[in-house]
């Protein structure tokens, strides 16, 4: 009898610990394919959800240099003054730099999203001169 006991003592004692290891969970990180064109992006997904890991694989399918950032949208009087990069760059919660984005070329990362945002609060773009303004962006959602 006694052994028995031992045996679902052991047992329980093993399965509260695996449990407790699958509670701390690492989630799976979930693909996102961007493709970005002349003057357009188009994204796997546009709805992320806070906590998730998620690995951008950002392909400039056109035939120009681009860069892609993950950021809030300027405002028409934020266009107008011409950010120059490096405020743009420090607004960014992610991005890629055009060099790193010639025609045909692809780069990623990983990125997760730590807070909520509305479809008016967070954005893809592409701020190569010129394109930001012809409508190179696209606005996405973390829930």
């Amino acid at each position: 009898m006694f052994r028995y006991v031992k045996i679902f003592t052991t047992l329980l004692v093993a399965g509260l610990l695996l449990a407790a290891c699958g509670g701390q969970g690492t989630q799976d990180t979930v693909e996102v394919q961007i493709t970005l064109t002349e003057f357009g992006i188009r994204s796997s997904i546009t709805e992320f959800q806070v906590g998730v890991p998620y690995r951008f694989v950002v392909t400039n399918a056109g035939l120009v240099e681009h860069e892609f950032m993950i950021m809030p949208p300027l405002t028409q009087d934020q266009m107008g003054m011409h950010m120059d990069m490096a405020n743009l760059d420090n607004m960014a919660l992610a991005m890629i730099e055009g060099a790193d984005l010639q025609a045909g070329n692809s780069a990623s990362f990983e990125l997760t999203f730590t807070d909520p945002a509305s479809a008016e609060a967070l954005e893809f773009a592409c701020h190569t001169p010129g394109h930001y303004e012809a409508n190179m962006k696209l606005p996405i959602v973390v829930q």
